[in-house]
């Protein structure tokens, strides 16, 4: 046996807290909370690492979640503020609010929508495309340094097992996904993924 190997059938605290809940609740199905729990702590590491990360580029998670949403549109990455407040969830005044701190941090400016005469877009500057550009590389770079305790095989199969796990969860919106995209000429193609 190899030193992975026993690293990896060595308990730790939380089956030893599985123990406990076994005989407190006997009913309880600890294979199931054991992977709960696990995928909590896992969320809750993962979530202080990508804090530590927004906080070393001078971004919380709000800036850095509207920087993506304009991001995830493409070039020229402009939106109207409706639409980013639509997609965000937020009311108008939250998003102004938002825009407000974000244009004064350099992260974004505003422009008159050439299509609306009351309608302003809002696309990241330079600063802003930069900070965003950092702080994904440099998370990335650490997830990728704790992913790096499995194989890329053990990856691949937890990354299925966990999509099929959050399908337990349909009216999230988890389901199998079309994938949409167009041509050169504009026509769409859709199909399944992996097809």
């Amino acid at each position: 046996m190899n030193a992975r190997s026993r690293a990896d059938d060595d308990l730790d605290y939380l089956d030893e807290a599985l123990v406990v809940w076994a005989r407190e609740v006997p009913d309880l199905d600890t294979l199931t909370e054991g992977i709960v729990e696990r995928i909590h702590i896992l969320a809750h590491e993962l979530n202080v690492s990508a804090e530590r990360t927004l906080v070393e580029f001078d971004l919380d998670r709000r800036s850095f979640k509207l920087l993506s949403k304009l991001r995830r549109f493409g070039p020229p990455y402009q939106r109207s503020a409706g639409t980013l407040a639509n997609d965000l969830q937020l009311s108008s005044g939250a998003m102004t609010n938002r825009l407000d701190r974000m244009e004064a941090a350099g992260l974004i400016r505003r422009l008159p929508d050439p299509n609306d005469r009351r309608g302003t877009l809002v696309e990241p500057t330079e600063a802003g495309h930069a900070a965003w550009d950092q702080a994904v590389g440099t998370q990335a770079r650490r997830e990728a340094e704790i992913a790096a305790v499995l194989s890329y095989q053990e990856r691949e199969q937890l990354h299925r097992l966990l999509r099929h796990l959050m399908r337990a969860f349909p009216d999230r919106d988890h389901g199998p996904k079309a994938w949409h995209a167009e041509t050169t000429d504009g026509t769409a193609v859709s199909r399944e993924p992996g097809g």
